[in-house]
């Protein structure tokens, strides 16, 4: 038999070598991790970092990783989970909070986002961005007066943000201060010069501003640009469209329309503008089918059973006619214009 001296220090050794084995494991865990995240393969970098967090729990940032990769697959309530428990682990650590921040901004829980983003600014100063997000959580709870203030703070702290900017210049639009927002998405485009939201929204803000020549410019690029990406959605086209529709330009808005229909097949603008459009260049059963598309899309909006009521009445068909302007007084609550004998 062995001596028990002799005994402990093999079992000391065995033990230190799967000691050594346990940990190796861990660090290639994570290295293969870190290598799949770096190369933007998301889904392998959340199972290895996920793995690597089992195999020693809280001793490295591998759930913040994983989260970062989650928000890049768009899976935000997955990422939420991840800092959930590494905050568990480590309360205090302020990119993880910000980080919580932003998703949980992302996940329209402004609330929730702004008591997290606070408890991050008390460990670590915010940066621009960081307050972009505040000022976004802002939006979400619709007071744009906050929003504006950091926003604000957000560019003065950087100039380089152009999303501070483009953020700055939409909430600008949508408190009708056009002026500011013109300056806001110059800048955003001085910064980003092929930022088609920017030049989208430039094009808005010169149709308020009553400048035609430049917004259709505007317009125009943006849907140039539009037509070359490999990702887009409706809004530079129906935004196009629609500034076509209202200059009497019905025929050019047409195939805009058309195609912002075709992009978003759900979108009730999209088919209440085309509606119009056909009607106005004398296609009325088109312009019937695509207004009928509309309604039921949303079938409690006001203005799209007067438009379809319109149609109908220009088509002959008196009786539905009535019916959708009845319907349409009714949702409204106050009488509508009524349809001319």
């Amino acid at each position: 038999m062995f001596p028990v001296q002799r005994y402990w220090r093999v079992f000391l050794s065995l033990l230190i070598l799967l000691s050594s084995a346990f940990a190796l494991g861990q660090s290639d865990l994570y290295k293969q991790g870190r290598i799949a995240y770096d190369t933007h393969d998301w889904e392998a970098a959340i199972r290895l970092m996920k793995e690597a967090d089992q195999a020693a729990p809280g001793k490295t940032d591998a759930l913040i990783l994983a989260a970062k990769a989650s928000v890049n697959l768009n899976k935000l309530a997955e990422a939420d989970k991840f800092l959930i428990t590494y905050l568990t682990q480590h309360p205090d650590t302020a990119d993880a909070l910000y980080l919580l921040g932003t998703i949980r901004q992302r996940e329209d829980k402004p609330r929730e986002s702004l008591a997290t983003l606070n408890r991050a600014a008390k460990l670590q100063t915010p940066n621009s961005e960081q307050l972009r997000i505040v000022a976004l959580d802002y939006v979400l709870l619709d007071d744009y007066p906050d929003a504006i203030q950091w926003l604000q703070r957000a560019v003065q702290m950087d100039e380089g943000n152009a999303k501070a900017w483009y953020s700055l210049g939409r909430c600008y639009y949508t408190q009708s201060r056009f002026t500011e927002a013109e300056h806001a998405f110059k800048k955003t485009l001085s910064l980003d010069p092929g930022n088609l939201k920017a030049i989208e929204n430039l094009g808005l803000v010169y149709d308020a501003e009553n400048k035609p020549n430049d917004a259709d410019a505007s317009f125009k690029a943006a849907v140039t640009l539009a037509n070359h990406a490999t990702q887009t959605d409706e809004w530079p086209y129906l935004d196009y469209g629609s500034f076509l529709l209202n200059q009497s330009r019905s025929q050019e808005a047409i195939p805009l329309l058309e195609q912002a229909a075709r992009i978003n097949p759900n979108c009730a603008a999209c088919h209440e503008k085309l509606g119009r459009a056909l009607e106005s260049t004398g296609q009325t059963d088109q312009a019937i089918t695509q207004l009928e598309r509309a309604v039921t899309l949303s079938d409690k909006d006001p203005h799209l059973h007067y438009e379809l009521g319109l149609a109908y009445r220009k088509a002959g068909n008196k009786e539905r006619a009535e019916a959708e302007m009845a319907l349409s007084q009714k949702l409204y609550g106050t009488k509508t214009p009524t349809l001319q004998k």
